[in-house]
């Protein structure tokens, strides 16, 4: 009998989570030996709770996890890295397009990003950073809606946006903002931020990957398969294979975001060392707690290299 490995994805429906739809249709997260069982998240229970007391196995979220459960005293590491980009553009509102023309103008702009700790914030952060700034010298403001943010960027009261795929092109299509900085794309990524952006991971609880090796190697190899699947084909090839509860009924529309999406995916499934130290200097930045983390513990490339090159 096949072992069974428990995979909690942070909302299966979203784009930044194709990878493991795609893996399951192609049957990738199976063979012989290991059996993988994908679960949505359950938002009554914390992931890192999960991982440690072993409930799951691996957790596929964005990177930064990994530094939040280090700091929180969890030491979980990224065994395999899908996403290079956060996936998003930042929106400047049209009024102001002259006061901001780059990352260097960025001092005393009032930012839309959501809580403190969303990947929003952090990738808002780095822009900061990336400018030569503290991440002091922007207002972080939360986010309540698409339609309450149009209204703040209309009104003045906000000038910037961190948009995920595809809000960018609602604030662009509401005539009230375009793009400052389009962050879906590695060129995109390394202009605006400096570095590539490790954003989608698959994790697991150090211990368990230290117990159970096997784990780690099945769903690295398994996802370095989805990725390399993934840079082969187009979006029109790709949304075959999803099906309609996932994609809904409009596939014109589904393809059109995948196609926005993929350049995220280009990656091999390693994880670039310079992005995850952009990371982790972003949450030190704001938070002194992440300063001991020690970012070498946070993910590993090992499995990755094994899968490449063959080596199972």
């Amino acid at each position: 009998m096949a072992k069974r490995i428990v995979l909690v994805v942070d909302e299966i429906h979203a784009l930044r989570n194709f990878p493991v739809v795609l893996a399951e249709r192609l049957g990738y997260l199976q063979d012989g030996d290991m059996a993988v069982t994908v679960m949505n998240v359950r938002y009554d229970i914390w992931h890192g709770d999960m991982l440690m007391d072993g409930r799951v196995d691996a957790v596929m979220a964005y990177y930064h996890h990994n530094i939040v459960n280090h700091a929180q005293g969890r030491a979980t590491e990224a065994i395999v890295t899908l996403g290079l980009t956060p996936g998003m553009k930042v929106m400047v509102a049209n009024a102001v397009q002259g006061k901001y023309k780059s990352v260097s103008d960025l001092k005393g702009a009032k930012i839309i990003t959501g809580g403190a700790g969303s990947s929003k914030t952090t990738v808002a952060n780095a822009l900061l950073i990336a400018g030569g700034h503290q991440i002091s010298d922007y207002t972080r403001l939360g986010t309540e809606g698409k339609q309450q943010n149009v209204a703040a960027l209309r009104s003045g009261a906000a000038e910037l946006v961190v948009a995920p795929v595809p809000e960018g092109d609602f604030y662009e299509a509401q005539g009230v903002a375009s793009t400052f900085a389009d962050l879906t794309s590695t060129t995109g990524t390394v202009n605006g931020l400096g570095a590539l952006f490790p954003s989608n991971t698959v994790f697991m609880a150090t211990e368990r990957v230290k117990e159970h090796p096997e784990i780690a190697q099945h769903l690295a190899s398994a996802f370095v398969r989805t990725l390399k699947y993934i840079n082969s084909h187009s979006a029109e090839e790709l949304a075959e294979l999803v099906p309609v509860e996932i994609r809904g009924k409009d596939k014109p529309a589904y393809v059109k975001l995948l196609q926005a999406q993929m350049p995220m995916f280009a990656s091999d499934g390693n994880m670039p060392a310079a992005g995850a130290q952009m990371e982790w200097n972003a949450l030190a930045a704001a938070s002194p707690k992440y300063k001991s983390v020690a970012l070498e513990l946070t993910y590993s490339n090992r499995f990755v290299t094994q899968a490449l090159t063959g080596a199972q």
